[in-house]
């Protein structure tokens, strides 16, 4: 490569220095320029020459006259690689996709999406066969060295990848993360998700690990109504308050022709006597049918745990973050206890922080809400908060003691060994597929989506390099057979893998595929490799390609390079949380800390570990000044209060609190 460059380099900058002699000094030829010109090999020239060649040769003047002209389209493509081809093709569905992507989310950023269609007319514009045509008016606009519109704005969108970077607009590569990865799509209905298959797999591994430990804490599943009576809400009120401006209506059971024939409407006949509550939770479902089915202590304690799709109506939704439709899982239990009934929220607790750190490599802190974030009806509210990449927060999981408040409202009550009628103490607990959320802001990058190797569906991805079957088929089968059994190795190993046979694709653009949807380890091989017994192997995670040998140890290397991946992925993970947590005792710190962190390309302030005096007022306040909200007490810093004064107030503190913006 160095010498192709040369031989075009060497030979164009002598030729410049020569055209710019004959410019400006009279007497002086350009013929020795054209000589030279002559000696440079027409397909690498169409490679180096052009605008790369005007900044190599210094003088302007000559660079214009010969070097600056535009390369004849056809010379140009016809001399690029099959490589660089496949790469330009890449680059297109990549900017496609953020097209859709932007197209898709709302609300809609028309100045984004202008922007992003222009860089793909652009990309497209280079593809061979292409008619000539117009630059488009931002590239018109550079090349005649005025400001672009909005260049403040865009400037560094679109990078390497394709991705709007992090650091320029966290939310737009959020967005285009998750379509890159082929985990979502927007539905017909407006708040509302289409998860594909690669983000259901992610969701079907969270919930077979979760399921297990849950049964293992002594809960069954069950299943209970999608439709709940509306009455049910109104027994217990703190409960009804918090869901009401959230609850999807049912009046109808039944639809009818409207009068001209060309749609449907309710059937006024078929309204019900009393409206359902599409199920924004089950708590009053459940408690109800908890009421049928506890009579004494003997039949305590009770727990149960349902997998199902809730409904909250939001206004502005984010896939897997927050939308009108998302699945969950929904743990309820009855006690005879107030002891027992903490001690199990706390478990639930802690196996939702061990799923978050084991599976998806993201620590969490533990902690219990404050009054005004706590659920409506709970007496505590516990809590595992997430540190995101951005330095905002997100709320993973909740477990819940309820007291006596939903035994109360339904009259649950069980006869005690003394024959005595007491009320049930009870508990409930959640995760939702929020944590898919979790898991793409806390490791992702801006080339795609990264996953660790304990949550990823497919593990290894194998990428054969070969002609096909058709072209070549001895040698494809030879390779194919050493795939094959290379693959057996690793299933063994218990790794999940899988092997791209889409040989009517370039290498490239399935190599690019494969890192955008996160796959942790990458296995390439063709003919030569088959030769010498070896795969060429990538990480998701960066670092050189290494090569590991397809003997018998093949299953051991490769599980062991998926472990140290997600160690290392937690480890980073966990220095971001060190790193992002600061403890403050004054205001003034926290709010000038979180004004500087405002705005894009600025990294977000992080948690905020204060001492506090507990006060909704103040707490109100606060979040209305500078965004920021309590996320928990967390129950580890709580030996640093003693002595402590409230960092707003000035009084006594009552707790050690976190606080931070959050999603």
């Amino acid at each position: 490569r160095c010498r192709a460059r040369a031989q075009v380099a060497v030979p164009s900058m002598a030729a410049a220095l020569l055209l710019t002699a004959s410019a400006v000094l009279p007497g002086v030829s350009m013929a020795p320029a054209m000589r030279l010109l002559q000696r440079v090999p027409v397909a690498r020239a169409a490679r180096y020459s052009g605008a790369r060649l005007c900044h190599m040769a210094l003088p302007a003047a000559a660079a214009t006259l010969v070097l600056g002209r535009p390369r004849p389209r056809g010379l140009c493509m016809s001399a690029a690689t099959g490589e660089e081809l496949a790469a330009l093709e890449a680059e297109i569905a990549v900017a496609g996709t953020k097209v859709r992507a932007l197209k898709g989310a709302e609300p809609k950023d028309d100045e984004a999406i202008s922007v992003a269609v222009s860089e793909l007319l652009a990309l497209k514009a280079k593809l061979p066969g292409s008619p000539p045509g117009k630059a488009p008016k931002q590239q018109q606009q550079q090349a005649k060295g005025g400001k672009q519109e909005g260049q403040g704005k865009q400037e560094g969108k679109g990078g390497k990848s394709g991705l709007t970077p992090r650091s320029v607009d966290y939310s737009a590569w959020y967005q285009e993360v998750i379509s890159g990865g082929d985990l979502a799509d927007q539905s017909p209905v407006k708040g509302c998700m289409v998860i594909k298959p690669t983000g259901m797999a992610l969701w079907d591994t969270l919930r077979e690990t979760l399921d297990a430990r849950i049964k293992r804490s002594g809960a069954q599943n069950a299943y209970f109504p999608l439709l709940i009576p509306v009455s049910f809400l109104s027994k217990e009120a703190e409960h009804v308050e918090g869901f009401a401006k959230e609850c999807a209506v049912v009046t109808h059971h039944r639809l009818r022709a409207t009068s001209d024939g060309k749609g449907v409407e309710p059937d006024p006949d078929a309204k019900l006597e009393e409206p359902l509550i599409v199920r924004p939770t089950s708590e009053t479902m459940i408690w109800h049918m908890f009421g049928k089915w506890i009579m004494s202590y003997r039949d305590l304690p009770l727990k149960v745990n349902q997998w199902a799709n809730v409904v909250r109506w939001e206004l502005r939704t984010r896939p897997f973050l927050r939308s009108s439709e998302f699945l969950w899982q929904e743990g309820h239990t009855a006690h005879a206890t107030k002891e027992e009934a903490v001690e199990t929220a706390r478990q639930m607790l802690d196996i939702y922080a061990d799923v978050c750190r084991d599976i998806l490599a993201m620590p969490v802190v533990k902690g219990i809400k404050s009054p005004t974030e706590r659920f409506a009806g709970a007496d505590d509210t516990f809590t595992i908060e997430a540190l995101m990449q951005n330095g905002w927060a997100l709320q993973s999981g909740t477990s819940h003691f309820l007291g006596q408040n939903f035994a109360r409202a339904f009259d649950v009550s069980f006869q005690d060994e003394s024959n005595a009628q007491q009320l049930v103490w009870a508990t409930s607990w959640g995760v939702s597929t929020r944590l898919v959320g979790a898991l793409i802001m806390s490791h992702s990058d801006d080339a795609g989506l990264v996953l660790p190797p304990n949550v990823a569906p497919i593990q290894a991805v194998v990428i054969p390099i070969s002609q096909g079957p058709d072209k070549a088929p001895d040698e494809h089968a030879v390779l194919m057979g050493f795939v094959a059994q290379a693959v057996r190795q690793m299933e063994s190993a218990g790794v999940r893998v899988h092997v791209d046979q889409r040989f009517n694709l370039r290498p490239g653009p399935k190599f690019f595929e494969w890192e955008r949807k996160g796959i942790p380890l990458r296995l390439e091989v063709g003919p030569r490799d088959v030769a010498q017994g070896k795969f060429v192997a990538a990480r998701r995670t960066g670092g050189d390609k290494f090569e590991l040998g397809a003997g018998d140890g093949l299953g051991a290397a490769v599980a062991a390079e998926l472990a140290a991946m997600q160690a290392a992925l937690l480890a980073a993970a966990e220095e971001r949380l060190r790193r992002g947590t600061t403890q403050v005792n004054s205001y003034a710190e926290m709010k000038a800390a979180l004004e500087e962190a405002e705005g894009p390309g600025t990294p977000g302030a992080g948690f905020f570990l204060v001492p506090w005096r507990d006060d909704a007022e103040a707490e109100k306040a606060i979040k209305l000044e500078t965004k920021a909200t309590i996320r928990c007490f967390p129950l580890d810093q709580q030996h640093l209060l003693s002595g402590q004064a409230c960092f707003y107030s000035g009084e006594p503190a009552t707790h050690m609190a976190l606080f931070a913006r959050a999603f």
